[in-house]
């Protein structure tokens, strides 16, 4: 059911004003600290309808809650795993208002502790060996934690004078590589879409300037797919957070038609500005879906306030061509083919395995049907926490994110796919048992979150 929407706000704090009770005025909540991916802003930190009633899932849980509120959301792409890791809230805060050059104050602890960070590109192995020396990590808060917790694909958006409706131009692997290393810049050069063919015209490639998970979805999948046979001479494609990163700093000289906008609200915006401010413009991008056009009821709102009207290309895979629809992500994510190198195909079976962070995610590159271009949000997580009321609402949170029906109703209108719709389903019953309880089938591994044994004397996050 579509929804009218009020102005966009960052803050599920301030929609958790909404269901404020009598006890505030004698009761301070505690309050969880955090934030991260951009992509999935929406879902988890939307405005409320114009009812008044919320429609995110952080907004949904404070509605609920009293001793625990999620605070300000801080959409800060991938500096919320920055931020956690160094327990900083400033760095999230300082990205996304732009303060102390972007960079983080140095102030970790305190009212700049961070509890938590979504992100769409999964950690490297560098985050667990600085959790396992830091003095915010290993000693203070026991094990790292990184769960996923929706399944995601990177809409490729087409602004092209002929595109009246979402998938009419089709783009093959060849067309992806070409494009993102700037070998094609003139949509004439497009050759595989057989429904329709984009008017001819050069465009501008407008990638995420700033480090991002939906960088890293759409470079880890460009970088088993692409040849140097498809790809611009002297560009290789390799999996990064930093699209820039890939043209050794020189993105202007290699695609001089390229435009770097930082965080999705911004990319959407700016593409979205083109074909209405400069209609002979034409551009190509990516970004999540509940950017675009592809979910109705996305809360995703462009800073106008408004729902993107953007419109996606499909993309083949096999003989088929695919529209990031929240079914056509799923099938894929039950068609994985290929991971990343280390990545897992199937959830940990022992204690040891289940400590590590990087076995709970798949880092996914290829799929054998459905949308190709697709990979798991998570999020990242400490064993230990200071309080039993952090501990419970980040419990009790999780919890209704995977099995609560209005929370996967949030996830749907935002185009995001349920872990339990996905093969994340055989990692989920792990979650289950190990990571939000300690009683899953295959003995007491002492992994989960708030485990006594292992936070006792901790002073945790």
């Amino acid at each position: 059911m579509s929804r009218a929407h009020l102005l966009r706000t960052l803050s599920a704090a301030a929609l958790a004003a909404t269901a404020a009770s009598a006890a505030y005025a004698t009761t301070t909540p505690a309050i969880i600290n955090g934030g991260g991916a951009t992509s999935p802003q929406g879902d988890y930190a939307g405005p409320n309808n114009s009812s008044g009633a919320p429609t995110s899932e952080l907004s949904t849980f404070n509605a609920g809650e009293t001793a625990v509120q999620f605070g300000t959301y801080w959409g800060s792409g991938s500096t919320g795993q920055t931020a956690f890791l160094n327990n900083d809230l400033t760095c999230d805060i300082n990205k996304v208002n732009n303060l102390n050059g972007k960079n983080c104050s140095n102030t970790p602890g305190g009212a700049d502790t961070v509890h938590y960070a979504f992100s769409d590109g999964a950690l490297t192995s560098a985050g667990p060996a600085q959790w396992a020396t830091s003095s915010w990590g290993q000693s203070a808060a026991g094990n790292l934690i990184q769960i996923p917790t929706t399944g995601t694909g990177e809409a490729i958006v087409i602004v092209d004078t002929n595109v009246t409706a979402n998938g009419q131009v089709e783009l093959s692997n060849t067309d992806l590589c070409e494009i993102f290393s700037g070998g094609y810049t003139d949509f004439s050069q497009i050759k595989d879409s057989k429904t329709l063919k984009p008017a001819a015209g050069a465009f501008k490639l407008v990638y995420r300037s700033d480090s991002a998970g939906a960088t890293f979805i759409l470079t880890e999948h460009l970088a088993k797919v692409c040849t140097a046979a498809d790809t611009n001479a002297g560009v290789t494609f390799t999996a990064t957070t930093t699209f820039a990163n890939i043209f050794g700093g020189k993105i202007a000289t290699v695609i001089p038609n390229s435009v770097g906008e930082s965080g999705s609200s911004a990319l959407a915006s700016y593409l979205s500005s083109v074909g209405t401010s400069t209609p002979t413009t034409q551009a190509i991008g990516y970004v999540s879906p509940d950017w675009t056009s592809i979910p109705p009821d996305s809360d995703s709102l462009l800073p106008n306030g408004q729902q993107s009207a953007l419109l996606v290309a499909a993309l083949f895979n096999g003989t088929r061509a695919y529209t990031p629809t929240q079914a056509n992500i799923e099938l894929a994510l039950e068609h994985i083919t290929a991971v990343d190198a280390g990545s897992p195909t199937t959830p940990p079976s022992t204690a040891t395995q289940g400590a590590n962070p990087l076995n709970w995610v798949p880092v996914v590159q290829t799929v054998s049907a459905g949308y190709p271009v697709v990979g798991y949000g998570s999020v990242d997580l400490a064993q230990c926490y200071a309080t039993k009321a952090i501990t419970t609402g980040i419990l009790a949170f999780l919890t209704d994110h995977y099995t609560n029906a209005t929370y996967l109703a949030i996830q749907k209108n935002n185009g995001l796919a349920g872990i339990a719709n996905t093969s994340g389903s055989k990692f989920l019953a792990q979650i289950k048992g190990h990571i939000l309880k300690n009683n899953a089938t295959g003995g007491i591994w002492n992994v989960n979150i708030g485990n006594t044994t292992v936070c006792k004397g901790l002073a945790g996050r």
